[in-house]
């Protein structure tokens, strides 16, 4: 299977680019091709502007190439993953401009041959999360209001809790947890 993987962190040696790596490894083992956009060090440009918002309402939309690029990228995979921390219970700005530019009413019949897998690595442990109701709200808004609007086959979001941690084996299990989600990804 070709997977797109999206991952986003400003910083190379953060737990999101950790977790990614051994996705990825996880993934190859398996024998998926996989095209990896580091939206913070390719040179993404988040900012929506006008140049992303040309002749609108018309069937033959002109895009700027560097979105025309991206729904190339979408149209050509079987499965996109996408890796981020999760900021302000939402993505951070880089994946959410990704978004807002890529996923476009130009794409909306590419995707329901998708499936879509986000993993989202919080600081918070996972009891943290469903108290205060943020699990509940980050899976329903990426599933339902992002993935479930562009009509996408399926949407999984899988939470790696606790990523602040200070325990290196606690981390390990994250990093393995990664690998066997690579490993067994279909």
């Amino acid at each position: 299977m070709k997977v797109l993987l999206v991952v986003t962190h400003p910083r190379e040696d953060s737990l999101t680019l950790a977790v990614m790596t051994r996705f990825v490894e996880g993934l190859k083992e398996n024998k998926h091709e996989v095209d990896i956009l580091d939206l913070d060090r390719d040179g993404y440009n988040p900012v929506y502007s006008a140049a992303d918002e040309l002749d609108w309402n018309t069937t033959h939309k002109q895009y700027a190439p560097e979105t025309r690029k991206e729904m190339d990228r979408i149209a050509a995979a079987e499965a996109l993953v996408f890796v981020f921390p999760l900021w302000w219970y939402s993505v951070p700005f880089m994946l959410k401009g990704y978004l807002d530019k890529v996923w476009n009413k130009g794409l909306l019949q590419e995707f329901t041959t998708k499936q879509v897998l986000w993993m989202c690595l919080a600081g918070g442990t996972k009891e943290h999360l469903i108290k205060y109701e943020y699990h509940d709200l980050v899976t329903s808004y990426l599933n339902k209001a992002i993935a479930g609007y562009a009509r996408v086959r399926e949407s999984k979001v899988e939470f790696f809790y606790d990523t602040l941690s200070e325990s290196k084996e606690y981390i390990v299990g994250l990093l393995e947890h990664a690998y066997q989600l690579g490993l067994a990804y279909k």
